[in-house]
């Protein structure tokens, strides 16, 4: 998946289907939602600057990466390059598939399904009792920035901010720091690696995509391509031979009610759902 609509790709939508009524802001200093924040020199002093490597800035159009003619920097959104030290891609043991998504929280419930969710650090801030849900009902809680902005195009010091406000905000309220992240529509290169890593954050992406999103703007996109991908993958005997990671969003209706449909396939072919830290044997989500 490459660049798309920012309105698009919000793992972070968990509070959509839940009463207004209940949502509470979380206490505390932050920036304004729907932006990249503003560079903060506490955090930026946590960083290590020679430790990071000098990927050039992606001068991006909406829609349209920058794409080099040589691809230096490992740049996933135009190559699919990934680094084994660091990037989580797919779970590693076979019959294994670490779902993420957003919110259903009550059908999850109803199915002892875990999953992983990626929150945007400003949707914590505004809803922090949905998020508290989540992850009492055991649902794995990583970073996905605080404004879903392409990482690659911001400055080290905005990409620093974007990530430890968002550590901040989850922390705040649940009380745990978590230790995964995943960059929005899947933009990150060597600069954000070695960004993340020094945060504690450990990049994680996916193997397979439903490419749910298409179904907002694209009017030819069908909502059964989304359980016809599952039912052609679990069928792949060339996708035995490890676990899987699969990128799947709800942030519309028309793509939140196939999340009932996908669960059943999975299970019915065997596969047991996890979160990503547990499908990858790490032991704790969290620091």
């Amino acid at each position: 998946m490459k660049y798309v609509n920012s309105s698009l790709f919000l793992f972070s939508a968990l509070w959509m289907l839940l009463p207004t009524s209940i949502i509470a802001v979380l206490p505390g200093t932050w920036p304004a939602a729907g932006n990249p924040p503003p560079a903060n020199a506490n955090y930026t002093s946590l960083i290590d600057r020679s430790k990071i490597r000098n990927a050039p800035l992606n001068q991006a159009t909406q829609g349209t990466p920058n794409c080099p003619a040589t691809d230096t920097y490992c740049y996933w959104t135009c190559t699919l390059c990934t680094r084994n030290d660091t990037d989580i891609i797919r779970c590693p043991k076979s019959l294994d598939w670490g779902l993420t998504l957003d919110d259903v929280l009550d059908y999850l419930d109803t199915q002892n399904v875990k999953v992983t969710f990626f929150v945007i650090g400003a949707n914590v801030y505004q809803n922090p009792d949905i998020l508290q849900r989540a992850f009492k009902a055991g649902h794995q809680i990583g970073v996905h920035t605080w404004s879903h902005t392409a990482l690659t195009s911001q400055s080290t010091e905005v990409v620093i901010a974007e990530l430890k406000y968002t550590i901040d905000a989850i922390k705040a309220a649940v009380n745990v720091t978590p230790k995964y992240m995943r960059p929005p529509f899947g933009d990150y290169d060597d600069r954000i690696r070695d960004i993340s890593t020094q945060l504690g954050l450990k990049p994680t992406i996916w193997d397979l995509d439903t490419n749910d999103w298409m179904s907002a703007d694209d009017p030819t996109f069908r909502l059964s391509w989304i359980t016809g991908n599952f039912n052609e993958w679990v069928s792949d005997p060339t996708l035995k031979s490890t676990g899987h990671i699969s990128l799947e969003h709800d942030l519309y209706n028309q793509t939140a009610a196939q999340i009932p449909l996908v669960v059943p396939i999975l299970l019915k072919a065997n596969y047991s759902i996890k979160t990503v830290h547990d499908c990858v044997g790490d032991p704790s989500a969290y620091v």
